[in-house]
């Protein structure tokens, strides 16, 4: 199995406007979503989950459920 290395210097506010940007439109950009938290390590993704509460006032756990 591989190993996650997950940038170290990355913006949380920013992977919440991305993933804002991907939710948004006709469809999901479901590539980009993926892409943005499959790159993420856990503390990482709780940051951006706390951005994206504070930035859009959603929960961001709700957003990624089908």
């Amino acid at each position: 199995m591989a190993t996650l290395l997950a940038p170290e210097d990355f913006s949380p506010n920013e992977d919440a406007m991305a993933l804002n940007k991907a939710f948004e439109g006709w469809g999901t950009d479901e590539k980009a979503i993926i892409w943005i938290l499959g790159h993420r390590n856990a503390d990482q993704r709780k940051q951006i989950r706390l951005a994206y509460q504070e930035i859009y006032l959603e929960d961001l756990n709700k957003k990624t459920q089908i």
